[in-house]
């Protein structure tokens, strides 16, 4: 109600408040008046109110109506980094001065991991959240490689979960654990019995996750197949981490995954995992958070739920 009162006011020469950039970012966002109203809770006349007062202000249009929605002026796009900088601060002193109250809080964390992460983690994560802060909601969404610490940086995203990220110097990370490589084999497989050496995986076909929008470390593993066997060897490449194990279970390739990954999909009928005779290290997953959400009591306590759920001793 708030926000709608402040951008409802009928003072309208007045200097720009906090709840008028919030509907400056949101328009930028989302290049869509309906968008941002649904998003901020507002009507359209609201918005278009605040949009009026800060178009007052500046002395120019901020945004032009458009085909593709509203489109930012060259003025709009130098703002907007400092409108989300000064937001960013707003938030994170206001959630720091209203502490964090697991059992009574309706938060919503957004959390950037990849299908089999969400897999790996969210089951868990949500019961216990269950258990202890009943009103906590989730919303899990892509780990997108050009996008990812933006999304951190800006408040999209609360917390991302992976391996292998290279993020800023702004991006803290907390190691959780350590996982091995293995190799899916369909069971019968008529040339590979229950181990498998570095001859007997040159020889065979390969399926694997080219998942180049995303933040994974499966591009090293195509790498290292291509080192030890030629690109040939690769005759199938899928976009999904869940694609590839069925197509294991009825063919004889082999698909070369880490340990959680071969686990969560050994149920599907078929499959058996062998030991994997790649030179691969062992791949660390982390939680990571940016500089700015240090002092948000939500997301350290949400931080602490995952290490606490998650993490191993790595010494």
């Amino acid at each position: 109600m708030a926000t709608r009162r402040a951008l409802q006011g009928d003072n309208a020469e007045r200097s720009p408040e906090l709840l008028h950039f919030r509907a400056f970012e949101a328009i930028f966002r989302l290049g869509s008046l309906t968008a941002a109203a649904e998003h901020l809770g507002l009507t359209q006349p609201a918005l278009s109110k605040s949009l009026s007062l800060l178009r007052r202000y500046y002395g120019e249009d901020l945004f032009i109506r458009g085909k593709q929605g509203m489109r930012p002026t060259a003025r709009a796009r130098l703002l907007a980094p400092h409108v989300v900088d000064m937001l960013r601060i707003a938030d994170g002193e206001l959630r720091a001065q209203a502490g964090f109250e697991p059992a009574r809080s309706s938060r919503v964390f957004r959390i950037s991991c990849s299908e089999i992460g969400a897999i790996h983690f969210m089951p868990r994560l949500v019961a216990s959240a269950a258990a202890l802060a009943p009103g906590v909601r989730f919303d899990v969404v892509p780990l997108l490689s050009q996008q990812t610490e933006s999304m951190l940086a800006n408040g999209e995203v609360d917390l991302a979960l992976g391996a292998y990220m290279d993020f800023g110097s702004r991006v803290h990370s907390q190691a959780l654990y350590e996982v091995p490589y293995v190799c899916l084999v369909r069971q019968g497989h008529p040339r590979i019995g229950q181990t498998m050496d570095l001859a007997a995986f040159r020889r065979e076909q390969h399926v694997v996750a080219s998942l180049r929008d995303t933040m994974h470390a499966f591009s090293r593993v195509e790498q290292a197949i291509i080192d030890v066997a030629g690109s040939a060897a690769i005759t199938l490449r899928v976009h999904s981490l869940l694609v590839a194990p069925y197509v294991v279970a009825q063919t004889d390739h082999i698909f070369t995954a880490t340990q959680h990954v071969a686990q969560r999909v050994a149920v599907i009928p078929g499959l058996r995992v062998v030991e994997c005779p790649l030179p691969l290290p062992s791949i660390v997953v982390r939680q990571y958070w940016h500089s700015s959400q240090s002092g948000d009591p939500a997301i350290a306590w949400l931080r602490a739920q995952i290490e606490s759920l998650f993490g191993e001793d790595l010494r």
